[in-house]
């Protein structure tokens, strides 16, 4: 364990130097060249850990990269991190990375390229300084392009391999007071588009069907189902309507977020979601929905229990006391942990996250990446009893 440490603690100025690499390069969730060349540097570290790479080819959006080691050991574990951010190309130039009074800035720098150098140092901890426990570790790594946009094309990768593992983990960032997820609200996108009729709203607004009108209607439908009792939030966060203020609108359009705290609510809900876009109120209107649940409820099971208590007498080592919390925020953990015991939020601790005042306490990089390599030795050690 010690050499462990040791090792992690000489590493602490390249772990900042890695970290400023991946951030300076703009990886938005559709500038497929930057993902691509963010790929590439990890697929590298990826070999160099003795981990066997394949890409996983998209056409829009950046590559997938997959890695596969197999183990001495019949205990496989699934790592899975993100490149994209929300970022477009040309926010680097703007403000690139940077160290200042103990926390580093620039995009994504904690959501979550800090959470894939400690996954990366970590591991390359466990090669250099624990051989026969790294030998031991059958893994699977996902570093996939478009969890930003709730991963339309990565979610079968993340479900095939989540599969055949006895654990996940996933390096989103840590919570504000630097706690891991244990818990994440399910969360659902839709789209709903309305057609109506248009007409001379000064001359003939009888003629006219306004979807814009029917919109409204069902805009405050959809927002009477929050629930704070039940956890349940629906927010119409987008929306467009009609051409000019004196045409009656012919179309209308929204994007509805969902969150929700279990199945059966989910259900419940998204059945009360279509049954609002079907119903009428302005005369001659029509509507269309697409979208649904997107990450199913992450919840705890007895086995992410004793998961996560591993991972608690991991970071006793180091004089932590590690707590679990439950969030709104959706991502891949709650597809995998339908699979799967799933820790989330491995990464770093931080704040400002999809903002320009994102930033990364500098010194939770290599704490993180400690507790996660002490973890990994002590899952393990556990699992082979």
């Amino acid at each position: 364990m010690k050499n462990l440490l040791e090792y992690i603690d000489s590493k602490e100025a390249e772990m900042l130097e890695f970290l400023e690499s991946l951030v300076n390069i703009d990886s938005g969730s559709y500038d497929k060249a930057g993902v691509d060349r963010v790929g590439d540097v990890l697929a590298e570290r990826l070999a160099a850990l003795d981990i066997a790479v394949q890409r996983s080819p998209q056409k829009e959006l950046g590559d997938h990269v997959i890695g596969c080691k197999p183990g001495t050991g019949n205990q496989r574990i699934l790592f899975i991190g993100h490149m994209d951010k929300v970022f477009p190309a040309g926010t680097v130039q703007k403000r690139p990375f940077h160290i200042e009074g103990g926390r580093a800035f620039g995009p994504g720098v904690m959501d979550m390229k800090g959470g894939i150098t400690c996954l990366i140092y970590a591991l390359e901890a466990l090669k250099i300084a624990a051989p026969e426990t790294y030998r031991q570790m059958a893994m699977d790594v996902v570093f996939n392009s478009d969890e930003e946009l709730l991963s339309p094309t990565s979610r079968p990768i993340i479900e095939s391999r989540a599969k055949q593992a006895q654990a996940v983990c996933v390096f989103e960032p840590a919570r504000p007071g630097g706690e891991y997820v244990i818990q994440r609200k399910g969360v659902g996108k839709y789209i709903l588009k309305i057609a109506g009729r248009a007409a001379h709203a000064g001359a003939q607004p009888e003629d006219g069907r306004s979807a814009v009108e029917e919109l409204a209607h069902k805009i405050i439908a959809l927002h009477a189902l929050n629930d704070t009792a039940t956890g349940t939030s629906v927010n119409v966060g987008v929306i467009h309507g009609g051409e000019r203020p004196n045409i009656i609108a012919d179309q209308a359009y929204a994007e509805i977020d969902l969150r929700v705290a279990d199945q059966q609510t989910a259900a419940s809900i998204d059945k009360r979601i279509r049954e609002i876009a079907a119903a009428q109120t302005v005369p001659d209107t029509t509507s269309k929905l697409s979208g649904g649940i997107q990450f199913p409820p992450m919840l705890p099971t007895e086995e992410s229990t004793r998961l996560f208590e591993t991972l608690q007498k991991a970071g006793r080592v180091l004089g932590l006391e590690l707590s679990g919390i439950a969030t709104g925020g959706g991502s891949d953990g709650n597809t995998a942990a339908q699979f799967s015991p799933t820790l989330d939020g491995m990464g770093p601790r931080g704040g400002g996250a999809h903002s320009d005042r994102e930033y990364m306490e500098t010194a939770t990089l290599a704490e993180r990446a400690k507790v996660t390599a002490l973890f990994l030795a002590e899952w393990l050690k556990v699992q082979g009893r």
